[in-house]
């Protein structure tokens, strides 16, 4: 029987620990890396996930036609950047390349390269992201990016949806916290993630146009979002 294991990543995450069986692995930080990465390849952009700002620039520097650095540190704009780590504002944008920064997403991704399979999930695209999981019939780690070292609701939320649908499609659910997930969060409405302390970040920053669009846009995409040479894709 397959397993399903949620898993905080943390700074300290040792990854090589974590994913040493080469499970399949799903990346979350809704709020909003992997709803922006996801947003930009749904509206048939290329994405492009870095670590650093020099990695931006030095991975702009390599591509041929338009491209745009996108990103955040610290929850701030980069200076000469182009876009914000910003759904919305990346939804305006069609036909780019886009390299994304992120405090937390980016770096988890990069994290988890060390798996051969690696999806990003937002709550666009949740059930399509549950589905793709459970026909692969392996086992699969779900790595939340954490912000600040906190495990935010919006990705307890998206876990413990996954965690229902696959533990519906016969997947055992492996350690005391995914068990957590799904009896907290498996049912639970989307605006159950308002009390997050990343929704309030969003508030008090004027994103309220990247708070209505997570909160608004709820599985309407049928595709998933997977890692392939370097960039997003989608599958």
């Amino acid at each position: 029987m397959p397993q399903l294991e949620v898993v905080p990543a943390r700074e300290s995450t040792p990854y090589e620990t974590v994913l040493a069986d080469d499970p399949v692995v799903v990346v979350s930080d809704v709020i909003r890396a992997t709803t922006t990465a996801t947003t930009a390849i749904a509206r048939g952009n290329r994405c492009i996930p870095v670590l650093t700002v020099d990695a931006a620039w030095a991975a702009a520097a390599t591509q041929n036609g338009s491209t745009l650095l996108a990103g955040e540190q610290g929850g701030d704009p980069i200076p000469n950047f182009d876009l914000n780590n910003s759904p919305a504002a990346i939804d305006r944008v069609t036909g780019k390349t886009i390299i994304l920064l992120s405090t937390s997403g980016t770096r988890v991704i990069h994290g988890a390269l060390i798996a051969s399979d690696v999806y990003v999930g937002c709550l666009r695209n949740a059930a399509a992201t549950a589905n793709a999981l459970a026909a692969t019939g392996r086992d699969v780690v779900f790595l939340a990016a954490c912000t600040r070292g906190e495990f935010r609701d919006e990705d307890q939320l998206l876990a413990g949806w996954i965690a229902r649908d696959l533990s519906r499609a016969g997947y055992e659910l492996r350690a005391e916290v995914t068990h957590e997930m799904l009896d907290r969060w498996g049912d639970a409405p989307p605006d159950a993630m308002l009390g997050s302390a990343s929704v309030a970040f969003l508030r008090k920053a004027g994103h309220e146009d990247d708070l209505e669009f997570v909160l608004t846009r709820i599985n309407d995409l049928d595709f998933t979002v997977r890692m392939a040479d370097g960039e997003f894709v989608r599958s």
